[in-house]
C-alpha cells in the first residue's frame, strides 16, 4: 500500500528559522521523507535551501557560513539588538528617547532601513537553485500583499525573488511594488503557512518558531497597549494556523527577537530536540493515515 504523502509547512521568525534546520535533520536522519513544502520568511528560505539540496547537514553548514559572511554584515541585523551602555542612568534615558524621536521622525519619510537588493543578494547565496522548477521538491512560498491585506502564494519562475519578497519584513526592508500590489513578509498574513499546503497532503507537519510566554503588561502606556493589541491578533491567527497542523514542532525560543542571529545554536539545539519529542506522534500519525480505513473514508468521501 503506498505511503500517505508527507507535508511541512515552516513558520516565520527571522533568526529563529535556525530551529527549522534541526528539525530538518532530525526528519532526515529518521527517514521521514517529506513530499511538499510551505514556507513563510525564515521557513520560506529554510525551505528553499532544503528543496533545492535535500539535504539538511548541507543547510546548516551553508547558514553557519553565510552568518559569517560579508553579505550577512550588509543587513545590519547587529544594530538592531544593540542597546546603550548607559540605558539605565538618567542621561541613557534622555538619550534613548531622543533616539526614539529620531527613529520616528525617519519612519515619516522612509519605507524602509535597507534595500531588498541586500536581502536578494543574501538569499542568492544561500539557495542553491534559481527556480522552483529546478527545486528537488515542491515549495510554496507565502507572501503578503498590503494593498488588499491578503496573501499570496509563489511557486514557480523566481524562487530567490519569491523567497525575498515573502522575508520583506516590514519597516526594516523595503518593499516590492508589482503590479499594483506592495508586497511583504509573509508572516503579516500567515505566520504558520499551514492553509496553503493542508489539502494537498495526507499528513501535515508544521513547525511553530514564534515567541511564547506572554507577560502582564508592566507598563501600561499607549505604545505597549498598542503593540499587545497587535499581539493578540497576531497570537489567534498563528493558533488558527497551528490547528491545521496534524503534528505541530514547537522549538523553544524564549523571548528571543527575529534579529537574534547570535543565538543560532540555540534556536537549532532546539529545533533539534523538539522534533525528537514528536518523533512517536509523527509515526503515529503516519500509520494511521496509511490505513486501510482511512484510504476507504478518503476515497468515499472524494465521491460524494
Amino acid at each position: 500500500m503506498a505511503r500517505p504523502t508527507i507535508g511541512l509547512a515552516l513558520g516565520g521568525g527571522g533568526a529563529r528559522g535556525a530551529a527549522h534546520i534541526g528539525a530538518l535533520q532530525v526528519l532526515e536522519s529518521n527517514q521521514i521523507p517529506i513530499d511538499k513544502i510551505a514556507g513563510t520568511s525564515a521557513g520560506a528560505i529554510i525551505g528553499a535551501m532544503y528543496a533545492g539540496s535535500m539535504d539538511a547537514l548541507w543547510v546548516e553548514d551553508r547558514f553557519r557560513q553565510f552568518l559569517k559572511s560579508d553579505l550577512f554584515k550588509d543587513l545590519g541585523t547587529d544594530r538592531i539588538n544593540e542597546q546603550p551602555p548607559t540605558a539605565g542612568t538618567v542621561f541613557g534615558q534622555i538619550a534613548k528617547k531622543l533616539k526614539n524621536q529620531v527613529v520616528l521622525a525617519m519612519s515619516l519619510h522612509r519605507d524602509s532601513i535597507i534595500k531588498r537588493s541586500r536581502l536578494q543578494e543574501a538569499f542568492d547565496y544561500l539557495i542553491p537553485v534559481k527556480t522552483f522548477e529546478a527545486l528537488k521538491l515542491p515549495l510554496q512560498v507565502v507572501a503578503t500583499d498590503l494593498n488588499t491585506c491578503s496573501h499570496v502564494v509563489y511557486d514557480s519562475g523566481d524562487v530567490v525573488e519569491a523567497v525575498t519578497r515573502s522575508g520583506t519584513i516590514p519597516g526594516f526592508v523595503e518593499p516590492t511594488e508589482a503590479n499594483g500590489s506592495l508586497i511583504v513578509d509573509g508572516g503579516a498574513s500567515m505566520p504558520l503557512p499551514t492553509g496553503v499546503i493542508r489539502d494537498s497532503v495526507d499528513v501535515l507537519l508544521a513547525v511553530d518558531i514564534r515567541r511564547r510566554g506572554v507577560k502582564p503588561l508592566s507598563e501600561k502606556n499607549i505604545y505597549e497597549i498598542m503593540m499587545r493589541s497587535d499581539m493578540s491578533t497576531y497570537q489567534n491567527l498563528i493558533n488558527h494556523c497551528a490547528r491545521l497542523a496534524d503534528v505541530l514542532i514547537s522549538p523553544e525560543v524564549k523571548d528571543h527577537p527575529w534579529s537574534s542571529f547570535d543565538h543560532f545554536d540555540f534556536f537549532f539545539e532546539n529545533g533539534t530536540q523538539s522534533a525528537q519529542d514528536v518523533l512517536e506522534s509523527i509515526h503515529a500519525e503516519i500509520s494511521k493515515k496509511k490505513s486501510l480505513n482511512y484510504r476507504l473514508k478518503q476515497w468515499f468521501g472524494h465521491q460524494n
